[in-house]
């Protein structure tokens, strides 16, 4: 089981807690096998005439003592045992999530949302069920039989062997099942990862379900993958349902050995029946344990296919470190890029040969045709990619110079489609400023132009926005992001394509605003209306990921080139709509 050799660190800090579980599993089992001793004893008493009466009683509350106290022990290795397990999912789960946080993005394009969900839910808690009860019921078997078959041995040996007879059986039993719900549960995971990610595309996208009438294509397409998981579990399930049956069987068949060869013996006098009864009640003390070896053995390879799945995220390394260089110097704003050019993982490029400089403070507007690389070039700057030629300076550093966490905390960037969290407003706007006071979240508000919307709602700023913002407008999802971009007061802003949704007039008033926030600020503003980027100091012009104008508003416009077409075209829009 190699792929469990992932979990032996977890142990070790709760290795106290474990190891006295086991010595209490232990005790109990001690305990336990001496019960059939005492039965034994009371039985070949009452055999006798008189029955001796006293040693009965004093018998029977030895057995009460023994009983309540082996109860006491298997109440405190769960105690031990399985809350240690809870804490190690814990970590587990702690530690998966920090994994997954340091991925780059080309991550998410390998691991859906949905999958990375199973992974967070079934795998960590099937891992969880083997760190807990696996262990705890394997160690009850171990010792069970170790004591069990120690003390029929010490009773008569031959009884104790052909007691064994079905052993075999039972350890093949077990390797045969084991293989197979390994392979059948790895393949319920990756199944349950695809129905997740199904149920949450569907369920993030209901608006576009809905304005398309898709609903019956899409509970088709949930209805086939949810089938496939149904078939999978019931495959599953099969395989598992053998498993016990066969053990008990097996055990059935050690009992009709023992009573009928312990009855022969008893027969021809060479065996007591108080010692026969010991024998099947030893037997008998044996189902449990060793039913609980398939149960086990379950446990065992679920985890074991579990633990791939996780073992492939958490020690994936990350393609950056954010930790691994340290800095002291401030970082200065400004920009270069050093003719960049860039495809994404597996694609055709798409920037060729990107060379500009943003000196700090300064304002860059960025336009283009439609798939020009726009939002990719920008993407480029946190290092959410890594460029595939050339290099990135901030500040006269590479990009590959500092610090990751010092690079992206003197960054906001505004997405062309904002994110929002199921909370509210002011806890969306204040996201990322610890301690962010009321006045910082208003003045940013403001100068988003969200303000008026947020006053109007019956809860104000504590009107919680709902999943990904759904019960904002897209101008409003647009402007509480901007917001959030604003309180953080970065050395570096950039906005992508974040006035799509709002209309001319607001865009104008949140310029306008934004004039004060950009001072002393490197901005890049990618737009589509070209009156979001005309007062930037300078603008470049991108088509088919080539920078083909770049100057300044009026200069580009002097260029009667691509810059100078879109914006007539643009003008003569507005002009037909006011018309």
């Amino acid at each position: 089981m190699k792929a469990l050799r992932l979990l032996f660190p977890y142990l070790r800090p709760y290795k106290k807690k474990l190891i006295l579980g086991l010595v209490f599993i232990t005790l109990f089992n001690v305990l336990i096998t001496t019960v059939p001793f005492v039965v034994s004893g009371i039985i070949d008493k009452l055999r006798k005439s008189p029955p001796d009466t006293e040693n009965i009683l004093l018998d029977l509350t030895i057995l009460l003592g023994l009983t309540a106290i082996a109860g006491t022990f298997l109440f405190l290795t769960r105690r031990t045992i399985i809350v240690s397990s809870r804490l190690i999912e814990y970590d587990i789960r702690n530690d998966l999530l920090a994994a997954i946080q340091k991925q780059e993005a080309a991550f998410f394009q390998e691991y859906p949302t949905g999958s990375l969900m199973a992974l967070c839910t079934n795998d960590v808690s099937s891992v969880r069920e083997f760190l807990g009860p696996a262990i705890m019921y394997s160690a009850n078997t171990l010792t069970s039989f170790t004591f069990v078959f120690s003390a029929m041995f010490s009773l008569h040996w031959g009884l104790a062997l052909s007691a064994l007879i079905p052993l075999p059986f039972m350890a093949y039993v077990t390797y045969r099942v084991g293989q197979k719900v390994h392979a059948a549960f790895k393949s319920v995971q990756e199944t349950y990862g695809e129905l997740t990610v199904r149920s949450q595309e569907s369920m993030s996208g209901i608006r576009v379900v809905r304005a398309y009438s898709t609903e019956k294509y899409e509970q088709k397409e949930f209805e086939l993958v949810s089938k496939q998981y149904a078939q999978k579990n019931i495959a599953l399930s099969r395989i598992q349902s053998l498993s016990m049956p066969a053990m008990m069987a097996l055990i059935g068949l050690s009992n009709v050995i023992v009573l009928g060869y312990g009855g022969y013996l008893v027969i021809h006098g060479g065996l007591t029946e108080g010692i026969l009864v010991q024998f099947l009640l030893y037997v008998n003390r044996l189902i449990w344990p060793v039913a609980a070896i398939g149960w086990v053995t379950n446990l065992v390879q679920r985890a074991a296919a579990s633990a791939i799945r996780l073992r492939s995220v958490i020690y994936r390394e990350p393609v950056y470190h954010p930790d691994f260089l340290q800095s002291s110097e401030s970082l200065t704003p400004s920009i270069e890029f050093k003719n960049v050019s860039f495809s994404y993982p597996g694609s055709i490029p798409v920037l060729y040969n990107i060379s500009f400089v943003l000196q700090e403070g300064k304002s860059l507007g960025i336009v283009g045709t439609t798939g020009s690389g726009k939002s990719s070039l920008v993407s480029l700057i946190p290092r959410l990619y890594d460029v595939t030629e050339g290099q990135i300076l901030i500040g006269g550093k590479s990009l590959q110079e500092l610090p990751l966490s010092q690079l992206r905390n003197a960054i906001a960037f505004v997405n062309q489609e904002p994110f929002l969290f199921s909370m509210s407003i002011r806890e969306n706007i204040a996201f990322s400023v610890y301690n962010c006071s009321e006045e910082d979240i208003v003045s940013a508000s403001k100068s988003a132009q969200l303000h008026d919307d947020v006053m109007a709602f019956d809860k104000k700023y504590d009107t919680i926005v709902g999943e990904r913002g759904i019960t904002l407008s897209g101008g409003q999802k647009q402007r509480t992001a901007l917001a959030r971009a604003i309180v953080r007061q970065p050395q570096i802003l950039i906005l992508d394509d974040s006035f799509s949704a709002v209309d001319t007039v607001t865009e104008s008033k949140i310029l306008q605003s934004m004039k004060e926030v950009m001072k002393n600020r490197t901005t890049i503003i990618i737009a589509h209306r070209l009156t979001s980027v005309k007062n930037c100091d300078e603008i470049i012009v991108l088509d088919e990921g080539r920078i083909i104008e770049h100057g300044s508003h009026e200069a580009l416009i002097s260029m009667n080139g691509l810059y100078a077409d879109m914006f007539e075209r643009q003008k003569l829009e507005e002009e037909l709509q006011i018309g």
